[in-house]
């Protein structure tokens, strides 16, 4: 038997369903609580999302492989994105994919063997002005420095948020801090 949605998604989807009866309209909802549940979209749960919604496999594989924020592969419990754009390469954004694929042992696209990070490029984070940017997991870090990886991984490793990130693009309003 492969995967089965909890009761929990189960009622998401029910609730939902009553809301937008056709099927499709559910689509990236069920992929995300997929996603959400089994950690990542492999053939297997997708094939269980296209069951539970009654449309063709085909497209539901269509749909995941063609979102970024959906992931077909497993991904690390954090996730480092540096943004690859010429603006964050030409401000160092080379350099400091250097040093995080130097200390993590990995490439871009890879999780680390304890599957705890994975790194990955970003086609844009949004903070030209101030390249260039990383962003570890929901945090933004601006006008990043190669030095500052290592306190990074570091912080992840143990377990702990990585000082110095903004929260947002630009930095939180009025000064005010992120959520620990």
């Amino acid at each position: 038997m492969g995967p089965q949605f909890s009761v929990h998604t189960r009622e998401i989807l029910e609730a939902a369903r009553n809301e937008y009866p056709e099927p499709r309209s559910l689509l990236i909802l069920a992929l995300k609580l997929a996603e959400e549940e089994f950690g990542h979209l492999s053939n297997e749960v997708l094939s269980h999302v296209a069951s539970e919604l009654e449309i063709p496999e085909s497209v539901v594989a269509g749909v995941a492989t063609f979102y970024h924020n959906l992931h077909t592969q497993p991904r690390g419990k954090h996730v480092i994105s540096v943004c690859r754009t010429l603006s964050c390469d030409l401000a160092g954004g080379r350099e400091v994919s250097e040093r995080f694929i130097e200390l993590l042992g990995i490439d871009f696209g890879e999780t680390t063997q304890d599957g705890l990070i994975t790194l990955q490029s970003a086609e844009c984070l949004a903070c030209c002005g101030t390249a260039p940017a990383v962003q570890v997991d929901f945090d933004y870090f601006e006008s990043f420095r190669p030095q500052q990886c290592e306190e990074v991984v570091e912080a992840l490793r143990q377990g702990r948020r990585p000082p110095g990130g903004s929260g947002v693009p630009g930095g939180w309003p009025d000064g005010q801090e992120g959520a620990e």
